[in-house]
């Protein structure tokens, strides 16, 4: 038995006439009618009671009908399911992201794009800036959330970022700290300062280096810590001070910390990044294209230190 011909006999049942059947399936009367023959002798049941007159179904033809509307409707539902692959409304899109995400106001625009596909399947892979670059060189992952996408070193595959949030880095100190009674310090003034850094592979650290090198020093780091948690418990014990994002501070900070502003500004950006492929899965087509779209409409990029 043959799709075509299911189809065929479905046409003749919905008409009960060859012609207007035939019409519909786009073939003559003479060979629809060699079909229905062909699928009946095959089957070794008679489908339709014949009459120069009329066309009308047998017993066996019923159910056969039942049976070829079913398959037909699970054959509809599985061109329509493979379509969306198609499409890339169904798959799975593998993201990378640094661990502070959600304080950069980006887990609510990843919740908009399922929402929008909820047949997409998201696999999150999270690490530090810098361990997440190989990955996605690698292939391993297929899209990543990244800061310092300006230091970081090539590899084989270009990449195209799109910049989704701009955030000015600050001071994290104890309450007891001189800096903790200033709004606003030059950085330099913390030259001989005691730095906590956080780990070595992020954003954080390479962002710190560069802003005291601005500022005509090199960091001194005497504690590392790889969780922000972490970072900011040592700085609120006295044990040194740590640059951090003012959306970090602003979500990590306890009542024994202070908040402080540098001079010059350093700003920190948090951006989308892709391989630059000539083309891209339809799936993640369709994602850099919501993202994209998002941060063209959308501004995440508050002034600096906004809330503090």
């Amino acid at each position: 038995m043959e799709f075509y011909q299911m189809r065929y006999a479905l046409a003749v049942a919905k008409y009960q006439n060859f012609s207007r059947a035939a019409s519909e399936v786009c073939v003559t009367p003479s060979s629809l009618s060699q079909q229905i023959k062909k699928l009946e002798d095959e089957l070794g049941v008679v489908l339709f009671g014949r009459t120069t007159r009329s066309v009308h179904l047998t017993p066996a033809g019923l159910e056969f009908v039942e049976h070829a509307k079913k398959i037909m409707q699970t054959i509809s539902g599985i061109n329509v399911a493979m379509q969306k692959y198609v499409d890339g409304e169904s798959g799975q899109v593998s993201i990378g992201t640094i661990p502070a995400i959600g304080a950069f106001g980006i887990t609510p625009i990843i919740a908009s794009f399922q929402k929008t596909y909820p047949k997409i399947s998201l696999e999150f892979h999270e690490a530090e800036c810098f361990d997440l670059y190989p990955l996605l060189y690698g292939g391993k992952i297929d899209v990543a959330f990244l800061t310092a996408f300006d230091k970081h070193k090539p590899g084989k595959i270009p990449l195209e970022s799109y910049p989704l949030v701009r955030d000015e880095l600050v001071i994290i100190t104890s309450t007891s700290h001189p800096f903790a009674s200033k709004e606003i310090i030059d950085l330099q003034e913390a030259s001989e300062e005691t730095f906590v850094c956080l780990s070595k592979s992020s954003g954080a650290f390479a962002d710190t280096i560069e802003a005291c090198k601005l500022s005509g020093f090199e960091p001194k780091f005497a504690y590392a810590a790889h969780y922000v948690d972490t970072c900011v418990g040592l700085v609120a014990e006295g044990m040194g001070i740590a640059v951090v994002s003012s959306r970090i501070a602003m979500s990590a900070t306890r009542k024994n910390v202070a908040v402080v502003r540098f001079k010059p500004t350093a700003i920190r950006t948090v951006s989308v990044v892709f391989p630059k492929k000539p083309k891209l899965s339809s799936v993640l087509s369709n994602f850099k294209t919501f993202f994209v779209h998002w941060a063209r409409e959308n501004d995440l990029c508050h002034p600096p230190c906004d809330g503090l």
